[in-house]
């Protein structure tokens, strides 16, 4: 920890920096030659890292690109961490030629050094030097110099006496998940363990540990839990220093969604139908077995994310001042709900002697689908396309009279970056497994069909 580092002394100097600005395409690919360097990176990996900062925005299904460039590092992401961490080990390389590099260190955007034997003379000049190194990369960084305590990250540290301790902003309140919640037990259970086991590595002693527990502990209460926090002490193993071998395998991970509705034990099951089906002897049973394949459980979207989702729809739906285009209004198809989206409609095709039912989706206006189906009603070029259309061209062989009545069933929320499901696909599913009609033209295998509202959010469809 802080009170084990060697180079800690009353006359350094402490300097703190923060990075600010836009990785640039430029200042990428001189991080990527740098690694290049300790590494092999093949030509076809670096194809990829380039093309995954190919930042677009969709609005409406249309594909919009930034004003003045495509290239991006996404915040939030795996890829944009990841990117970040390579470019600060490009400039911590480019900070040698002006200091130790043992002296200072960076995580992410936010860095610290330590200046042994520095005045105030020598640590101007250094912040000078730091900024001009920034600056040639394109970033700009601010520097605080001839600091005796700082606030890096979550701990706060002190240069003179070595001590440390948690911190938090201001208005940073803690917050943490209700015991009540639909979590895994797990989670719920670990959570204040967690909790007490971070704050008291962050923390040199139990004096520290009690002085800011006292808000952790508050928010804990208010989420349901009971746990009281006590300071863990400090205990260096001597086998930690011993360098071990490490071998990674190869990990398929099944993540099922937790709910406290679902009584059956699944992670039980599919453990079971894994040794069922891949038993030793089995010519799979290297890939397939409890060693290579773990099971997590993954956490359903909250109350908050559902109610966003539904605010958004409806939202949408406000806008729509006109529900109806049609000229005459007693002819429109829907009842002068014709310019809804994002529905799952039903098509009745009544004759003199038997009725059938069609369901199908949009994710456009009623309007416009209606019309795609009236072309392939018309053009018998098209009487595949849909079973509706089928049917109709088989009545009109036949020279049966029929008549077509439409209706809207339900809304559906049409696939969005982000989502783990199409709500308009499923709605769609739903409708055809729960029908009870007994002339239903659509296929039972449709339910296994994929979303093809993904289809628009491929990078593929977009160059």
């Amino acid at each position: 920890m802080f009170n084990d580092i060697d180079i800690l002394l009353t006359d350094c100097g402490v300097l703190a920096c923060e990075i600010n600005g836009f990785i640039k395409q430029l200042l990428n690919d001189k991080a990527i030659d740098f690694a290049s360097q300790y590494t092999t990176i093949s030509e076809q990996d670096i194809n990829i890292i380039k093309h995954a900062k190919n930042s677009l925005l969709f609005h409406h299904g249309t594909g919009w690109e930034k004003k003045d460039r495509t290239f991006d590092v996404t915040m939030g992401s795996y890829d944009g961490a990841e990117t970040c961490e390579l470019v600060g080990l490009y400039m911590l390389h480019q900070l040698q030629q002006i200091m130790p590099p043992h002296l200072i260190g960076l995580y992410r955007d936010d860095g610290l050094a330590m200046i042994p034997a520095a005045n105030g003379p020598k640590m101007d000049k250094l912040r000078k030097q730091i900024g001009s190194v920034f600056k040639k990369e394109g970033l700009k960084i601010t520097v605080t110099t001839n600091l005796v305590e700082v606030n890096f990250l979550d701990v706060t540290l002190n240069a003179v006496n070595g001590r440390y301790c948690p911190y938090r902003k201001p208005n940073d309140h803690p917050l943490y998940i209700n015991a009540q919640s639909n979590h895994p037990p797990n989670i719920i259970k670990q959570l204040p363990k967690m909790i007490t086991k971070r704050l008291s590595d962050i923390s040199c002693d139990a004096e520290e540990f009690n002085k800011a527990k006292g808000a952790y502990e508050q928010a804990l209460r208010s989420s349901g839990y009971d746990e009281k926090m006590e300071y863990i002490e400090k205990t260096r193993n001597p086998a930690d220093s011993k360098v071990r071998r490490k071998r990674t395998r190869n990990i398929i991970w099944y993540n099922p969604p937790y709910s406290l509705n679902v009584t059956t034990n699944i992670g039980k099951k599919f453990l079971w139908l894994l040794a069922k089906h891949f038993p030793r002897g089995h010519r799979l049973n290297k890939i397939f077995n409890k060693n290579t394949v773990k099971l997590s459980y993954s956490c359903l979207p909250n109350v908050s994310t559902i109610l966003n989702s539904t605010r958004s729809q409806r939202t949408v739906e406000e806008k729509e001042d006109r529900m109806c285009n049609c000229r005459n209004k007693a002819k429109c198809p829907i009842s002068g709900e014709c310019l809804k989206t994002a529905v799952v409609y039903e098509a009745t095709l009544q004759t003199e002697e038997t009725q059938y039912q069609y369901i199908g989706l949009t994710e456009h206006t009623f309007k416009a689908r209606y019309n795609a189906h009236k072309s392939s009603f018309n053009n018998e070029n098209q009487r595949l396309s849909t079973e509706l259309s089928k049917k109709v061209w088989e009545l009109k062989e036949q020279h049966v009279p029929y008549n077509l009545k439409w209706t809207i069933l339900r809304h559906g929320q049409p696939y969005r970056g982000g989502m783990r499901a199409c709500d308009l696909c499923l709605t769609e599913k739903l409708c055809i497994l729960t029908s009870k009609h007994e002339n239903l033209l659509n296929k039972r295998r449709e339910i296994l069909n994929k979303c093809r509202h993904m289809n628009k959010l491929l990078l593929k469809k977009c160059l």
